[in-house]
């Protein structure tokens, strides 16, 4: 989801170096020897409004995950697996140092920051972009040095000119016919929880729960349909705090909304002075991982801190019965603009007048003709060839590449309507393919398989399943350096927790009714890349004398391209699942389209 432009350019290069240098000047002038720069804004997200995109506007690396330190003589930037290509080359001719995080010989960030601050030294971050937990970390990392820390002003806003005021879209209602659930029914469940946690106020802070909660809906975030904003609920009291300008007097849907569940409203950043004024004693339940520093200072110590995940972000997880069934028209609709695009790539890749630019303007032309259609869930990822190898890739007019009848072209691409929002990857032969190239993909569509097949017992982790679905690379040598699968929102962020399908631990048992993508991949620098991906939603499957079994059901509906697929290196049963996921898609598929469409899709989902 980013632009990679051919040459960082000589004047770029200077205007990076200069604005590094205002930043060392500020520093220099408020006593701070290291500057952080995180991803995030006020409210932990993962993608945000341009004002907070300061690490971008210093490093000019645009990806969704990085944190920028710079100190008087030295920047290094850490970032994912998903970043390494792109960050490199966004890099260059720059004094910043890619950190690959995770890697081998690599330090993390806070143990290179606590290395290059000396003893009386200080630190410094907005404190309002740095969670608590992060914080924390950095604190013990530093507990034997006579180190300071540094929150309450942003040096940004000294050396940022013009730099973009904080959102303030209209907000609109999300109504109960999509979502299932009212504010009142959503906020009886939260109290529940707060009530078996024996806490009497929950703050809530990341932006996709808000809107969930109140059944809200905004733009703040591109591709994001969120608003800023905090909330405070009690046993008696349900607070939103947001800038009241966005919701006009005759926005009388979402005055009536909020009216009707006794929600008081209440300025944006009067957030630090409802939180500074608790009465003492008050058990306050907080996620200390989204819960800004500054915010968590602002709390009297005579509170009772309740840390954990928020009751919200499960309840949301979990989508309910009037959003699965909605959902599945949702990925109907979606899939008969994929059938369409498709139809049209086929028959326009042996023109040579295809780009990756103006193949990503017909796929949003074909989605946009859906009048549900509310817009894209993230910027498109059209990578063909080499840059198919880029995870995040986003083309513009300088860096696409033309389409060529040859190679693979890997388009990561979702939409989002009222009743869903969609993610879906598929890779397409071009033409005359490598015996590479094939096998690749074969090994890929296995991968995907793998986890689509998958059968596992109540209380199963993400990395669990995601040995399994690794298992066809791993037996062949091969990896991805990215995540198999992440939760999806309903109408709401693309990326959403707490599930995760990955190598990486997190203590969260998958259960029915939740959303996680199946999305392994194949990438080989500067030569191809491959990613097949589904959304698929948890489900029941048995119960015995061994327990309860789920298993996951495809909720995406598109075909896969069978052309690179080679035959001889599949199991009969995958080729059973392939032929039956694609009668699956045809009979969905089939009453949305007509005429050559139809046609296109019959051929396209014929058994392998």
């Amino acid at each position: 989801m980013v632009n990679i432009p051919n040459s960082s350019g000589a004047n770029k290069t200077r205007e990076r170096a200069k604005k590094l240098q205002d930043l060392r000047d500020a520093m220099a002038a408020h006593g701070i020897d290291a500057w952080i720069i995180p991803s995030s804004d006020a409210h932990n997200s993962e993608y945000v409004a341009p004002h907070w995109e300061g690490r971008v506007w210093l490093s000019g690396f645009t990806g969704s995950a990085g944190t920028l330190v710079v100190t008087q003589d030295k920047a290094a930037l850490w970032t994912d697996g998903r970043y390494f290509i792109q960050a490199s080359e966004q890099l260059a001719d720059s004094e910043i140092t890619l950190m690959k995080d995770g890697q081998p010989g690599v330090p993390s960030m806070v143990d290179w920051v606590a290395g290059e601050v000396t003893e009386q030294g200080c630190i410094g971050f907005d404190g309002a972009t740095q969670s608590l937990s992060n914080v924390r970390n950095l604190e013990k990392k530093l507990a034997d040095k006579s180190i300071t820390l540094k929150f309450d002003h942003d040096l940004l806003n000294d050396i940022w000119p013009d730099r973009p005021a904080l959102p303030a879209e209209p907000v609109f209602v999300h109504e109960d016919l999509y979502s299932g659930r009212s504010l009142t029914e959503k906020v009886a469940d939260v109290r529940e929880i707060l009530k078996e946690r024996q806490a009497a106020e929950l703050l809530i802070t990341t932006l996709d729960d808000i809107a969930w909660l109140f059944n809200l809906r905004g733009s703040d975030i591109e591709c994001n349909p969120v608003f800023l904003a905090y909330a405070l609920i009690s046993t008696d009291r349900i607070t939103l705090f947001i800038n009241k300008e966005r919701i006009e007097a005759d926005a009388l849907a979402v005055l009536a909304v909020l009216a009707k569940a006794g929600v008081d409203l209440a300025d944006y950043d009067d957030i630090l002075d409802r939180l500074s004024t608790l009465p003492d004693n008050t058990r306050l339940m907080i996620n200390p991982a989204n819960t800004g520093y500054k915010l968590a200072a602002a709390i009297p110590e005579s509170i009772k801190l309740i840390e954990d995940r928020l009751p919200t972000t499960d309840l949301k997880a979990i989508k309910n019965s009037t959003e699965i069934e909605r959902m599945k028209d949702c990925h109907r609709r979606d899939g008969a603009a994929m059938v369409r695009f498709m139809r049209w790539l086929e028959s326009n890749i042996p023109t040579g007048q295809l780009d990756e630019v103006n193949i990503d303007e017909q796929l949003l032309q074909f989605r946009s003709e859906s009048e549900y259609f509310k817009g894209v869930s993230f910027p498109s990822i059209v990578g063909y060839a080499g840059h198919g190898a880029i995870c995040h890739y986003r083309a513009d007019e300088a860096s696409a590449y033309p389409i060529k009848n040859k190679g693979l072209l890997l388009i990561d691409s979702g939409a989002q309507y009222p009743d869903g929002t969609t993610d879906i990857t598929r890779t397409f032969a071009c033409g005359e393919m490598t015996d590479e190239e094939k096998r690749d993909y074969t090994l890929v569509m296995k991968s995907h398989i793998a986890l689509a097949t998958a059968k596992f017992k109540e209380g199963t982790r993400g990395i669990q399943l995601d040995a399994i679905t690794r298992q066809p690379l791993w037996s062949e040598g091969i990896d991805f350096n990215h995540g198999t699968g992440h939760g999806v929102g309903y109408f709401l962020n693309v990326h959403e927790g707490p599930q995760s399908i990955s190598p990486r631990w997190f203590d969260v048992a998958l259960k029915p009714g939740m959303l996680v993508t199946n999305e392994p991949g194949i990438y080989r620098d500067n030569k191809h890349g491959v990613r097949l991906e589904n959304i698929m939603l948890v489900a029941e499957d048995i119960e015995n004398e061994f327990g309860k079994f789920f298993k996951l059901i495809p909720m995406t509906l598109a075909p896969f391209d069978t052309k690179p697929l080679v035959k001889e290196l599949m199991t009969d049963a995958e080729i059973q699942w392939l032929n039956g996921y694609h009668r699956m898609v045809k009979e969905a598929l089939s009453p949305l389209l007509d005429g050559h469409d139809v046609d296109w899709l019959k051929e396209a989902t014929k058994n392998l």
